[in-house]
């Protein structure tokens, strides 16, 4: 059973969501928050820690990107989700930097949650147009004068290969390789282009056309 932690500051908007995905099978809300510091305070109890984290942004105090950072620095295992009405670049940019593994809208569906929540336990990550085009677009201009890293033929095809929807395990499978020496290749990966995650890779690799999203 995948367990799921809910923060947003509208009370009945989140014990609605927890209803609803109670009903997803595989699924169980295992808490939910009012605020950001709330947040937190139930992640350092001891036992209480989600598989996922479905993260409002604009919230009073402590703000969702906040809560995700503190994440990010701390619950590295902890998958978050950001789930918001805001749809400025800036915003996925910040969620993005601290590790969030797919960007939401409020007005979305109930299968498209499911199927969120889904890839991001199968998968660790869910893109959304709002990755794909608002900030490619941002992410291109930012890398317009960067000239794109040189990578063994191994590199490229393990970057093939995470820029699609394959697992990591299932990514050593097709190269022939153990998990251990394609972490090492992804570590590689990470230092060239300067990031932190898959995402980060995806995008910046994507900007500078070695890939297609």
């Amino acid at each position: 059973m995948t367990t799921v932690a809910l923060v947003d500051d509208h009370k009945i908007f989140s014990d609605s969501l927890a209803g609803l995905i109670n009903d997803f099978e595989g699924f169980s809300v295992c808490w939910t928050a009012q605020d950001g510091a709330q947040a937190i305070e139930q992640m350092q109890q001891r036992g209480a820690l989600p598989d996922v984290v479905l993260l409002d942004i604009a919230m009073p105090g402590m703000s969702g990107v906040e809560v995700a950072k503190w994440i990010f620095e701390n619950k590295k295992s902890i998958k978050v989700l950001a789930l918001t009405m805001e749809e400025d670049d800036n915003s996925v940019l910040q969620m993005l930097q601290y590790g969030v593994k797919g960007y939401l809208l409020k007005n979305i569906g109930a299968e498209e949650l499911q199927n969120a929540l889904q890839q991001v336990v199968k998968f660790g990550y869910y893109y959304t147009p709002i990755i794909t085009g608002n900030i490619h677009k941002h992410v291109t201009k930012k890398l317009s004068n960067t000239q794109a890293p040189e990578l063994t033929e191994r590199e490229n095809e393990l970057l093939q290969y995470v820029c699609s929807e394959m697992g990591y395990s299932a990514i050593a499978k097709k190269m022939f390789l153990s998990e251990s020496t394609v972490d090492t290749y992804r570590a590689r990966l990470f230092e060239k282009f300067g990031v932190k995650n898959r995402i980060g890779v995806i995008l910046k690799a994507a900007a500078m056309g070695l890939v297609k999203l």
